[in-house]
């Protein structure tokens, strides 16, 4: 992560956030699909279905009897390679380990003439190997959301976390689960003596969409931007292959200002 101002309809259903048991009740927003992307805030992965969705359903083979081989034939198994953190100047989060890093930003050419071509909101992202699950970091600028006449230094600004979810969920998500993590932060230190500093709030949530995809973010704002870190697979195996993984990914998520982990 002079544009038009989208008005959001205020008579949506409200999103189910509690632990009760009925049924999550779908996002409903006054906003299309096109104009929710041009948002900028909707992750990559939600633009498409994975790679492996639009191919034939493959059937089922027969559940067949091996013998197994030799002792001196087993592979041995070879341990996980340990996650590492991926620093940004903006933010931090440790990916699975057996992602690999995509280059979203424009090449640098340095024979190019005029104004240098504008960098993606993505910045970051990391793919499964298998292609089928995406992991994203989106920033964006926090007027293109909702516009506020003073810089928006938290997410809380927007509201909490049903208003927050009628920002940046997709049209038709259902919520699985939604929560708020507020990180106490350390005074700042001036010249008239240590200053008080409001926590910070990370908004997370769970939820699946309209088009088979299964998805869990956290998002903040610091500095007039707001951040998403979401993680997609397709609901069902995919998520049960990497939900986990995913979710690990993102609760690591935490924004950085001059060096320190905010």
């Amino acid at each position: 992560m002079g544009k038009a101002l989208v008005n959001l309809n205020r008579q949506n259903a409200r999103l189910v956030f509690s632990s009760s048991n009925r049924p999550p009740a779908p996002v409903q927003r006054s906003l299309g699909r096109r104009e929710f992307l041009q948002l900028g805030i909707a992750m990559p992965f939600l633009v498409s279905k994975p790679a492996f969705a639009d191919g034939p359903e493959v059937a089922e083979a027969p559940v067949a009897v091996s013998v197994a081989p030799p002792a001196s034939s087993i592979p041995v198994p070879v341990a996980p390679k340990p996650a590492e953190v991926f620093l940004d100047l903006e933010f931090q989060l440790v990916p699975p380990a057996a992602f690999k890093f995509v280059d979203t930003q424009p090449v640098y050419d340095p024979n190019r003439r005029g104004p240098a071509p504008e960098p993606s909101p993505v910045r970051a992202r990391f793919d499964s190997q298998d292609g089928s699950t995406v992991l994203s970091v989106v920033v964006r600028n926090a007027q293109n959301l909702r516009p506020s006449l003073l810089q928006v230094t938290d997410l809380s600004v927007f509201g909490g976390l049903e208003e927050v979810a009628k920002l940046l969920l997709p049209r038709g998500s259902r919520v699985l689960s939604a929560s708020n993590l507020q990180v106490v932060l350390p005074p700042k230190q001036t010249a008239l003596g240590p200053v008080e500093v409001p926590p910070k709030n990370y908004y997370r949530y769970e939820f699946t969409t309209n088009n088979g995809l299964h998805v869990v973010m956290t998002a903040a704002a610091m500095k007039g931007k707001v951040f998403v870190c979401g993680g997609s697979t397709s609901a069902g195996t995919g998520w049960e292959t990497y939900g986990a993984a995913l979710r690990e990914a993102t609760e690591s998520f935490r924004l950085r200002s001059e060096g320190t982990v905010l």
